[in-house]
């Protein structure tokens, strides 16, 4: 029995992908897009259509004659040293083979790209979480999802928009308000925080500005809300007004379960629990091509008598 390898697809293998998608009807991660990014990058590579600017993206596949038993897509986040699965879709309902190939051969053409770590999320309690762990991903941290409340309005708030000039405050932020243990998985150094702060796929970003430093960080997207506070009960209010006044109707606030406090106030403004998922990584070593080596006579040094 052969080993089942994933083949990365061409930019036009990915744009035909469209019509198979409906025989790939298990989705293995939470995912958030990833079928219109797979359309978009391979619309966009080929020159069919004018679309706005793309992520970089790397597609795999594994084939099952003319069909597909399974397709993963990863896109390369801020700053280049990590990436998102975005997308893990396999043909049967559970097929931890083609979990395993997929993900190995998205690890092996991100390596190539000189990215360090690949990330992704799945929900709780997903039957794939073994073969997730048997690819080599962690899971290092849990994250609740929570509906807006129905009718929530949000007051004047003593939040800014972020500025480029708030990059290093913000990370400075991150590692006070995060545990040094999710960080040390997550992003070590300010270069792998820009991949996680992508990950999180934020469209405005605002700061609550205190004495000498930041007291909070929001950001918010077209599905979801994300927090970052090092502050007390005010700021915490103070975010969830903003996210009430500016995020979406269907979108979502996530919290970390290193976020008690955010949990518990937004458990206190009836914030409707919708599930919970796991972040997971999996650290990449850098695959670069050795040297040509030329051969060299045996008599060109001298050998110690």
């Amino acid at each position: 029995m052969t080993e089942l390898r994933a083949e990365p697809l061409s930019p036009i293998d990915a744009a035909t992908l469209w019509p198979q998608l409906h025989r790939l009807d298990t989705e293995v991660i939470a995912t958030r897009g990833g079928e219109n990014l797979l359309v978009s990058s391979g619309l966009a590579a080929t020159g069919i259509t004018r679309l706005p600017r793309v992520p970089r993206t790397s597609v795999v596949g594994v084939r099952r004659g003319l069909s597909y038993r399974g397709v993963a897509v990863a896109r390369r986040l801020s700053g280049g040293a990590g990436w998102e699965v975005v997308s893990l879709r396999i043909a049967r309902p559970k097929d931890d083979e083609a979990v395993i190939a997929l993900l190995g051969g998205l690890a092996n053409e991100v390596a190539m790209r000189d990215g360090r770590t690949l990330y992704l999320r799945y929900a709780e309690g997903s039957p794939h979480a073994t073969a997730l762990r048997q690819a080599g991903f962690f899971a290092y941290r849990l994250e609740r999802i929570y509906a807006l409340p129905p009718g929530a309005r949000g007051a004047e708030t003593p939040f800014r928009p972020a500025a480029r000039s708030d990059r290093q405050p913000i990370f400075r932020l991150y590692c006070r308000a995060v545990p040094e243990m999710v960080r040390r998985h997550e992003a070590p150094t300010q270069q792998e925080f820009r991949a996680v702060l992508d990950s999180f796929d934020t469209s405005r970003e605002f700061v609550l500005d205190g004495p000498g430093s930041l007291l909070a960080w929001v950001g918010i997207g077209e599905r979801e809300a994300h927090v970052l506070v090092d502050g007390g009960e005010g700021s915490i209010d103070a975010a969830l007004d903003l996210i009430e006044a500016n995020a979406p109707r269907h979108g979502a606030l996530v919290v970390a379960e290193h976020q008690p406090d955010l949990e518990s106030v937004a458990a206190g403004r009836g914030y409707p629990a919708l599930g919970v998922r796991l972040m997971c990584a999996r650290r990449l070593a850098l695959l670069n091509s050795l040297k040509e080596v030329v051969a060299v006579p045996g008599d060109s040094y001298p050998v110690p008598q």
